[in-house]
Order: C-alpha cells, then sequence, then structure tokens
C-alpha cells in the first residue's frame, strides 16, 4: 500500500511540475505578447555598417518621413515612434488601430516576420499632435489631444489577394495642409482608380479625381514639386497605362508630360531646381534606367541603363540624389541577379552603383525603402527581405558617406552620364 501511494504520489508532483512548467511558459509568453504589442517604449540608433559604410541602425522599424519641424517618424507594425531632430533614439508615441480584420495579428512581429510584412501601415505625422495613417485597408485620423483614432475611410481595394490600398509615396501632405491619398491595387479588372483630398487633416475625404475603368492599373506616387509647387502623380502599369503628370489645382486636373512607355513607369520623383530625375519601374532592358526631364527644355534625356525595377528616390540636403534597386521575385525580360543598391548621382551627374545586399526570400520582393520626403541630411533606408539584415531594420547613412563613396577615387566602376536622348518616346 505504501508502494502505491508513494508511486501515486511522485506521478502527482511529476504532473504538477509539468504543469508549473507549462504554465510558466505559456506566462512568459503571454507577457512578451502584451509587450510586443505595445512596443518599446524607446528603440535607440546604434553604430553599426551598411552598404559598406559606416552607419547606424534601428531594429524592426519601417521609415515614414519627416514632420515639418525635422522630426522622423517611423513604424514598428501599428506603432508609431518619433526621432526628434538630433536625437539617437525613436520614441514611442501612440498605436494605430486595424478595426476588426485579420490584419490585426500585424501588431506581433512573429506574424509580421512569417508573412514578411513590416509594411504594415502608412503615417502622416500632423502638427500638433495629430495624425493620420491608413491601416488594414481604412484611413485613420488622431486628435490633438491625444484620444482614440477614428475610421474616416475604408478604401474598397484591400486584402491580401487585392493590394495594399495606397504605396507609400501615394500619400502626401501639402504645403497647404491638403491630404491626398491614391489607389494602389492589383486591378485585374482594370476599375476606376481615385484620387482623394482631405482638407482637414484626414477627417472628411472626397474624391478629387476619377481615372476612368481601363485608364490606368493603380497610382503609384503623389508628390509635391519643392521648387514650383505644383502636384505630380505617376500612375502604372502597362505601357498605355503609364503615366508622369502634374497639376496646378490640387489634382482637379492633370496634364502629362510623357506616357505610352515603360518609360514613364515611375514609382518615385526626384526634384532638382533645373530638372526631374526618375529611375524605372520595368523589367524591359530596352528602355530601363534613370532619367533627366529638363524643365526649360522638356528634353528627356536617359542618363544610364540599370538592369533593375527602382522603387524609391530622394534627394539629400547637399544635393545627391539617391535611388534603389529592387530584386524582383518573378522572371520578365531579365533578372540580372537577386542583389539590391544604391544609384549615387552627383552634380555632375555621374551614376556611382553601391551593392547593398541580396535577396533573402524568393516569396518577395527585396526593397530598399527611403523616407517620403527630399532635403534630410541623411538617407533613411527600411531594409526589406535582406538575408544580410533583420526585416525592417532601418538604417541611417549620413550624406557625407555617400558623397565620399561617389567622389573617391577608390569607388566602385562609375557610370557616365549618357546625353543621349531615348528614342520612340511618348510625349
Amino acid at each position: 500500500m505504501d508502494k502505491k501511494r508513494t508511486a501515486w504520489s511522485d506521478g502527482y508532483w511529476f504532473v504538477r511540475k509539468q504543469y508549473l512548467i507549462l504554465l510558466t511558459i505559456l506566462t512568459v509568453f503571454a507577457a512578451y505578447l502584451v509587450w510586443d504589442y505595445r512596443g518599446p517604449l524607446e528603440i535607440p540608433l546604434q553604430p553599426d555598417n551598411a552598404c559598406g559604410l559606416p552607419a547606424m541602425r534601428a531594429k524592426d522599424l519601417l521609415v515614414q518621413g519627416h514632420d515639418a519641424e525635422g522630426n522622423l517618424w517611423a513604424t514598428r507594425g501599428m506603432v508609431a515612434y518619433r526621432l526628434a531632430k538630433g536625437d539617437n533614439k525613436f520614441i514611442r508615441q501612440y498605436h494605430v488601430p486595424t478595426g476588426f480584420s485579420i490584419f490585426w495579428l500585424r501588431n506581433f512581429s512573429i506574424v509580421r516576420r512569417l508573412t514578411l510584412r513590416p509594411e504594415a501601415i502608412e503615417l502622416l505625422p500632423m502638427p500638433e499632435g495629430e495624425a493620420c495613417a491608413m491601416s488594414a485597408g481604412h484611413m485613420w485620423y488622431r486628435p490633438p489631444n491625444g484620444k482614440d483614432f477614428k475610421e474616416t475611410l475604408t478604401l474598397p481595394h484591400y486584402g491580401i489577394s487585392t493590394g495594399q490600398g495606397v504605396r507609400n509615396d501615394g500619400l502626401i501632405r501639402l504645403k497647404d495642409g491638403t491630404i491626398l491619398l491614391g489607389e494602389y491595387f492589383l486591378n485585374k479588372d482594370r476599375t476606376n482608380v481615385r484620387i482623394f483630398s482631405s482638407k482637414d487633416n484626414g477627417k472628411t475625404w472626397q474624391v478629387v479625381y476619377d481615372f476612368q475603368p481601363g485608364q490606368i492599373m493603380h497610382i503609384h506616387s503623389i508628390q509635391q514639386d519643392p521648387y514650383t509647387g505644383k502636384i505630380w502623380v505617376c500612375t502604372g502599369d502597362l505601357d498605355k497605362e503609364s503615366m508622369v503628370l502634374w497639376s496646378n489645382d490640387g489634382a482637379k486636373t492633370l496634364n502629362p508630360i510623357g506616357q505610352g512607355s515603360q518609360i514613364w513607369r515611375v514609382t518615385q520623383l526626384v526634384f532638382t531646381k533645373d530638372a526631374l530625375f526618375w529611375g524605372t519601374d520595368t523589367l524591359d532592358n530596352n528602355v530601363s534606367g534613370i532619367y533627366r526631364w529638363d524643365r526649360t527644355t522638356h528634353k528627356l534625356t536617359k542618363l544610364a541603363d540599370v538592369a533593375k525595377e527602382m522603387f524609391y528616390a530622394t534627394r539629400l540636403a547637399g544635393g545627391t540624389i539617391i535611388m534603389s534597386t529592387t530584386s524582383t521575385v518573378t522572371g520578365g525580360y531579365f533578372i540580372e541577379n537577386d542583389e539590391t543598391g544604391l544609384r549615387i548621382i552627383t552634380e555632375e551627374k555621374n551614376i556611382t552603383p553601391l551593392m547593398c545586399g541580396t535577396r533573402g526570400s524568393e516569396r518577395k520582393y527585396a526593397k530598399l525603402r527611403f523616407q517620403r520626403d527630399q532635403d534630410a541630411a541623411s538617407l533613411y533606408i527600411t531594409f526589406l527581405n535582406h538575408n544580410e539584415y533583420n526585416d525592417g531594420d532601418l538604417i541611417v547613412i549620413p550624406e557625407e558617406e555617400l558623397r565620399s563613396v561617389a567622389e573617391s577615387s577608390f569607388a566602385a566602376a562609375v557610370i557616365p552620364a549618357n546625353t543621349d536622348t531615348p528614342e520612340n518616346i511618348t510625349r
């Protein structure tokens, strides 16, 4: 009898021990999920190296852009962070909602990593603490008193099989405070595509322009020219759908400078006093490359061939233009390799290539996402789907480091500017 009681007692304590271990694991995991959902209070910038250059790195932050005071904003899942001008750490600000949907799971870093989706939201910081953000296919507005976000617009074309609703450069706050949003979705049926406008920081929305069915696939970007104040809109994807257009009336009317060719398939423009620059978003190696459009003569010049799609571009405070190449996931006219990199363009229009990394998963593009705005003192990059970097790591490279590569005699082969005007351009 004593042996039976002892055996039962040992079994009881064994089961209890296993239960306590399991309970401890579940408690720790639950605590981690709560912390992960809220996000850390601070995310510091640490000295590092990227693209072969001295840099700073912050973990798991998607770069958004600068506010009017020069502070940089980034997001970690659904949480907004601000890097105060001159500071070295991002500080948690607020949490953007998703509404009741499966996209709520993107609050957790493990889900974002498994789905390769650090680009969970697009954010526009506002003056006096206001905010406007796109999350889970909805536009959300946050008042300056810090109260909860309110849903103000539902995008009809958003989802796993439909598309992301808006590209990072398809959302902008103009100098007069107007917000413009251009629809971006797969649009296999070629339905109409709209530009929405808000005059009250995202509280209410109106359709300001409506591309008719079959006219375009989607809107790549909406930007404001810092020199003229004009609004510029880029569309794609097929030849007839690819256009670069401008507007003087807040996008109520749009005027093309060119269309009908993959030359005009652009996702982000760069503005200088004398010209517009862009890299093409195309796999057509007959036209893919970097272009310059002269403001005065309207002459279009191809500066260099680039056997890659280019999604992001910016101009830094000292005048250096930076563009990034993308590694695609499917075949096309060509696949050069799995590398991504930068193209550094100096005032002399010389172009220096700089390799940055290689694509990780075959399921997603490898991208180098930049800040939306121009004239920053540094280049801010979020690395997406790379072997060499954690997905979503934010890298800061000062302009002087980039210029040193372009100007050094030890730099990688410099591509001379091509002064020939490309043939078969449709204007």
